[in-house]
């Protein structure tokens, strides 16, 4: 079981992760940052965000640990349990939006 964290600001390379899109193309993984609070401030609702690509003319060493973290992580999948803040939430992959997941609480 997976344990994801906040993420803490734009620039947060730590707590990323990658989700897993079924697509009639074959899979398309991508990378999301979690985020809390999806409808409304306050709603502690936990949902994904899908993190754009971006070129730079320069990758630092924290960019080369994230990639290769990413790389050899397991993606998050459309039914997956994962835990967030010690408590366990069941995923539901919306798609290649950049919205791209919501978590749901198993009760």
């Amino acid at each position: 079981m997976q344990a994801l964290n906040l993420s803490t600001d734009s620039f947060d390379q730590d707590n990323t992760f990658t989700i897993e899109i079924d697509r009639r193309r074959g899979p398309l993984t991508i990378t999301a940052k979690l985020f809390q609070d999806y409808q409304k401030e306050g709603d502690g609702i936990y949902w994904a965000m899908q993190r754009s690509a971006c070129l730079k003319s320069h990758y630092t060493a924290k960019d080369d640990e994230e990639r290769a973290r990413l790389n050899a992580s397991t993606p998050v999948r459309n039914g997956d349990i994962v835990l967030i803040g010690g408590e366990q939430y069941k995923a539901r992959v919306l798609g290649d939006y950049s919205n791209c997941a919501v978590f749901d609480p198993v009760a």
